[in-house]
């Protein structure tokens, strides 16, 4: 077994034991690996420590419980592994910038930390075949696009360095302001911006015709990567799959077959808000 499927063990262990202490040792023999070696390849293949890894799991169960359950929170603190009420609010509020009792009581959305799929960093899919992987099906293929496509809506900046943290979504409100009908594709288009630190993030539908109060942005025509992919529900597609995938499209698949993307994401929404929902990910190449 490759060391990388040890390391895998060990996260599954910590999603099913998440509410209990976890202990380091216990994970190292889980991984056969020497605590100092474990937690040095822990680190290497998902960024974090474990001790943040597990303080960040644990805080995206609770944020369900948080909206899901009428539990009281220092109830929700035991469940997802907590000492107390305090200790609770003071790491939930240092991650969120929020408290749980004000999250509870708002309609803002928390983007959380994702568990991993580490397998994900070692296939390489052929286009056309799909790959079922973690509650998702995805799949790679090379498309051309003839003419300029343009596109409505509205945007905001947002900082580089935010995307796939664990923070508060200040984007459902774009979502919201569009009014999607049931049959129409909704599209968000990232973009570099003026500034360094940050980039563009637009959401709107394909349309020539402009709209006051809206802003217009072109899918220019050109060869594109297309990844497109499904989940059980879309709730699972747009808070873990959708940053699953654009992981592996962008770090794993381009690299590895020696394309280069130009800076322009564009992200297609077919059935948005329903369960039959799936995504494509067009990434321009150079």
């Amino acid at each position: 077994m490759n060391s990388w499927q040890e390391i895998q063990k060990t996260i599954e262990y910590i999603e099913e034991h998440f509410d209990e202490e976890i202990d380091i040792d216990k994970l190292a023999a889980i991984a056969h690996l020497s605590k100092y070696y474990y937690q040095r390849l822990f680190y290497r293949l998902t960024n974090k420590t474990v001790k943040e890894y597990v303080k960040l799991r644990r805080l995206a169960k609770a944020s369900k419980l948080l909206k899901e359950t009428d539990l009281r929170i220092l109830d929700i603190a035991i469940k997802c592994g907590f000492s107390n009420h305090g200790n609770f609010s003071k790491v939930f509020k240092e991650v969120y910038d929020i408290s749980p009792d004000r999250y509870r009581k708002t309609d803002i959305h928390l983007d959380q930390y994702i568990k991993p799929d580490i397998a994900l960093n070692y296939i390489l899919i052929d286009t056309g075949v799909p790959l079922i992987v973690d509650k998702m099906v995805l799949e790679i293929n090379k498309k051309t696009i003839e003419s300029d496509k343009y596109f409505i809506g509205k945007s905001k900046l947002a900082l580089i360095n935010d995307l796939n943290q664990p923070k508060i979504n200040n984007f459902i409100d774009l979502w919201q302001d569009l009014k999607l009908n049931n049959d129409q594709v909704g599209v968000d288009i990232l973009t570099l911006s003026d500034q360094p630190e940050y980039f563009n993030y637009f959401v709107g539908v394909e349309s020539k015709d402009s709209k006051e109060g809206y802003e217009i942005r072109v899918m220019p025509k050109g060869k594109y990567i297309v990844c497109s992919y499904e989940a059980e529900n879309f709730d699972l597609l747009v808070n873990e799959a959708l940053y699953k995938a654009s992981r592996y499209l962008y770090d794993i698949w381009l690299p590895n077959h020696n394309l280069t993307p130009d800076s322009l994401l564009i992200q297609k929404y077919f059935n948005p808000f329903e369960d039959n929902c799936f995504i494509e990910l067009w990434a321009k190449l150079k």
